[in-house]
């Protein structure tokens, strides 16, 4: 039960999420079985969530502060200095783009590698509009192109925000019914000149086309009728431009802002399925005047887990404009450090994306990538868990300063800092919540993916299957505990003690996951493997209460199974038999002949049966002999008489039934060859000696059994019955106590290995007065090639022995013929005595 329990939930372990919930994640009904199984892994996954927050605080403990990212915050402060500044244009916020420029340019004097703007500006800057009298950059809005101007100044070293929704219908771009002409702006045999000239169109609010021609690609612009054409033409300095009506194939070259900033955007990642990603629906890129090939684009939007909280980054998204063609885009820290490695080849590769041979972070395939939190808190200021935040006044004062020439008054040791310059006032989006604590601001969050990246460093979650086999696995652990220390349950204190178990084991493998998370940092699963193992734990205690009671009534019970009612009856009346005890006793062991050959040649189906009968036919002769059925060892049987009711008839009855059992399967043979295809021959090995019988095991299983050195040589004859050719053989004592009822003769003299004296062994030849002439004959010739055998007269002995085997079919005497030519042929020693040395599990002569 705990196997099975331990599969289920290892399989829906494995079934986690590997980041924040799909848009198109659609609730099952919680009654359908997929919507409880549902219900389990959200609340499974609800669990390991609260672990997982433990373990990432646990790691903050021991981690530093990173000072390579440094915020620079625009703060509630920084607003009020700047109400009361002498500067008007900075006295309401927003403030001009232009004095965000500044602000960028002044970080990258001071010394910063990168600058990230956490600020999305999907529409032109309200100070400013349109001038419809200027051509060229200087006809776009002049906000936006001073903002653009000051970061050209610094190229390849600022990065832009853009957001992206996952849900509702793609953002096409609008419809060109309102534009039936288009006027003719210029062949350029070039994209990236063709779509420049085509953002100042877009700039103006005009539909763009990209029309290939020979090749080059002209750029065409759409207008309403043919004087806004010749206007629009002189306007971006294109005089007598050519005017045309639209047509409907146009619109398949048509640009929209948002192709101009996906070509800008995208990135190539090697080695990713960009199927795999997490597909947006909807864009908020820069407005066109701010899309630049010098600046870098990456997203700022931080999904949160199910529970609100946010504790990883999708740092690559796909976004599929037409529904055709995918588009990879990078989050803002990926993007900035691109720019910083100085470079646009991703990899991803075994669980990690590397940014060319510079930088690499843990990701998964859906292109998402936990945080490491290098603080085990959130502080109170701007900076989260960054070692240094900046407020913005102070950048703005050094801005200043530089502008009046004046030295700057504050040394912000930016030297080779990445900054990211974000909104932290009242103003800003709501605060995340976050593993160390709510209220840290989105730059911060974005700040610390950076730092990851930048130091190489994050969270790696498992794979599936090990998550599954450490559920699977303390599934069977705590199975295996409640039944090993159930019996500490018949006491409060071992109650409690029994509890203290499950609990330390519990704690163990909690301590051991937040060890591997701090040390190695890899995420294994916690909640779902704890679950496992408490549930089987319990399961498994409740289980052993009644199986323990089972056991107990299967004791009373079972000696009433293996032997005649008669005794079981004698045994109930006086259950002192049962008391261990050393007596005189005789066992008998026997398998069948060639079983292995036999189990490999049935089908199960056939085998079974075959095995049942048979055990069925030997169990009705131990009964009918006042015997007790010991165990089954595979097609082996073990009885003994003696016990649990006193006979002095043991070896008799052990002979007795012997001989039936032979005759019960030369009965049973033509049934079974008929029924099965095959004959049994059995072999077996009967001795008698003092004997330990009682009740014998634990308390959760116990078994009426016998003890001692009978019992081994039971099983050395039984083997080697192979080597002789016999059916049964006895020990010593056996034959002389039985021998007034029934026939043996000596077959060998042997030494074991853990007895001083030699013992004689002999086989069970059948009753006395049931024997024909021919073998009264034969019995008596082998006794005359013994006695010469043993009397050293080897020629005399081989010749008789020989004689038997011919004569009689005596399968002894064929080893004797063989130890006669030996002995021949290398004479004895002067102190032999004819006996052969058994090991103590082999029956091979040595």
């Amino acid at each position: 039960m705990a196997a099975l329990f331990g599969c289920l939930l290892g399989l829906l372990v494995s079934q986690r999420a590997t980041g924040p919930s799909r848009p198109d994640d659609t609730p099952t009904p919680l009654l359908s079985p997929s919507g409880f199984i549902d219900g389990i892994s959200h609340w499974l996954d609800g669990g390991e969530r609260v672990f997982y927050d433990w373990r990432i605080r646990q790691l903050g403990e021991v981690s530093e502060r990173s000072d390579r990212v440094v915020l620079v915050s625009i703060d509630d402060d920084t607003l009020a200095e700047a109400q009361q500044g002498p500067r008007a244009d900075i006295a309401a916020y927003p403030w001009p783009r232009q004095v965000m420029g500044g602000m960028v340019h002044r970080l990258m004097e001071e010394g910063a590698s990168v600058v990230m703007l956490d600020f999305a500006y999907p529409e032109l800057s309200p100070r400013a509009c349109v001038t419809p009298m200027r051509s060229g950059r200087g006809a776009l809005s002049q906000d936006d192109d001073a903002l653009r101007a000051l970061l050209d100044q610094d190229p390849g070293h600022s990065v832009l925000a853009f957001r992206w929704g996952a849900e509702g219908t793609r953002t096409l771009p609008p419809t060109g019914r309102l534009w039936p002409y288009r006027v003719r702006l210029g062949s350029y045999p070039g994209v990236t000149e063709a779509r420049a000239r085509a953002q100042s169109v877009l700039a103006l609010q005009r539909p763009a086309f990209l029309i290939p021609a020979g090749k080059g690609l002209e750029v065409w612009a759409g207008v309403a009728d043919e004087g806004e054409g010749r206007s629009l033409g002189e306007q971006l300095g294109t005089a007598a431009a050519s005017i045309q009506e639209r047509r409907a194939a146009d619109d398949a070259f048509r640009v929209a802002p948002s192709d101009l900033f996906l070509a800008l955007a995208s990135v190539q990642v090697q080695g990713l399925d960009p199927e795999k990603l997490l597909e947006v629906r909807q864009l908020q890129h820069p407005v066109t005047p701010l899309l630049s090939p010098a600046s870098g684009y990456g997203a700022t939007t931080l999904p949160a887990d199910p529970d609100g909280v946010v504790r990883g980054v999708p740092h690559l998204v796909a976004y599929s404009p037409r529904g055709g063609e995918r588009y990879v885009l990078p989050s803002l820290p990926l993007a900035a450090a691109m720019r910083l490695a100085g470079t646009q080849k991703l990899r991803y590769a075994e669980g990690r994306l590397y940014i060319g041979d510079t930088y690499s972070i843990p990701m998964d395939a859906s292109g998402y990538s936990l945080l490491r939190w290098e603080a085990p808190s959130a502080t109170r200021g701007a900076r989260g868990p960054l070692a240094r935040s900046i407020r913005a006044w102070n950048v703005l004062l050094n801005l200043f300063d530089t502008q009046e020439a004046r030295p700057a008054r504050f040394d912000h040791d930016l030297d080779g800092r990445a900054v990211i310059l974000t909104n932290t006032s009242s103003y800003a989006p709501e605060r995340r919540v976050t593993p160390i604590g709510p209220g840290i601001a989105n730059g911060a969050v974005l700040g610390q993916a950076l730092a990851n990246i930048l130091a190489s460093d994050g969270i790696t979650r498992a794979p599936p299957k090990v998550d599954m086999l450490a559920t699977m696995g303390l599934a069977f652990i705590g199975a295996f505990l409640a039944l090993s220390c159930s019996w500490l349950l018949r006491s409060v204190g071992g109650a409690f003690l029994f509890v203290c178990v499950a609990v330390a084991a519990g704690a163990g493998y909690v301590g051991a996951a937040g060890y591997v998370f701090v040390h190695d940092k890899l995420w294994i699963a916690v909640a779902g493997p704890l679950w496992s193992g408490g549930l089987a734990f319990l399961v498994t205690t409740l289980y052993a209460f009644r199986t323990e009671q089972d056991v107990r009534d299967f004791v009373h019970s079972a000696l009433g199974r293996y032997v005649s009612p008669e005794v079981a009856r004698l045994v109930a009346r006086d259950v002192s038999l049962m008391k261990p005890e050393r007596r005189q006793m005789t066992v008998y062991l026997c398998d069948i002949e060639g079983f292995t050959r036999l189990s490999q040649a049935l089908p199960p189906e056939q085998l079974v049966p075959l095995l049942n009968t048979f055990l069925t036919e030997m169990t009705a002769v131990v009964r009918a002999t006042a015997g007790q059925v010991d165990k089954y060892i595979g097609d082996s049987v073990m009885a003994f008489w003696g016990a649990p009711v006193r006979t002095d008839r043991h070896a008799h009855l052990a002979c007795e039934a012997a001989l039936k059992l032979q005759a019960a399967l030369a009965q049973k043979q033509p049934l079974w060859e008929k029924q099965f295809g095959h004959r049994l021959a059995v072999r077996a090995g009967i001795d008698t000696g003092d004997l330990l019988v009682g009740d014998m095991g634990s308390e959760l299983k116990s078994h009426y059994t016998v003890m001692g050195d009978a019992v081994g040589m039971a099983g050395r004859l039984e083997a080697a019955n192979k080597e002789y050719g016999t059916q049964v053989l006895v020990g010593q004592t056996t034959a002389q106590l039985a021998s007034d009822a029934y026939v043996f003769r000596e077959v060998d003299r042997v030494l074991l290995r853990d007895r001083p004296q030699p013992v004689r062994v002999h086989e069970l030849l059948g009753r006395r007065g049931e024997f024909s002439q021919e073998k009264q004959a034969g019995m008596a010739l082998y006794e005359k090639a013994l006695i010469a055998y043993y009397g050293r007269d080897f020629l005399v002995a081989q010749e008789l022995f020989r004689r038997c085997t011919v004569e009689h079919g005596d399968t002894v005497a064929r080893v004797y013929v063989q130890r006669c030519q030996r002995l021949i042929q290398t004479p004895p020693p002067a102190d032999w005595d004819g006996v052969i040395r058994w090991g103590r599990r082999s029956t091979d002569s040595r």
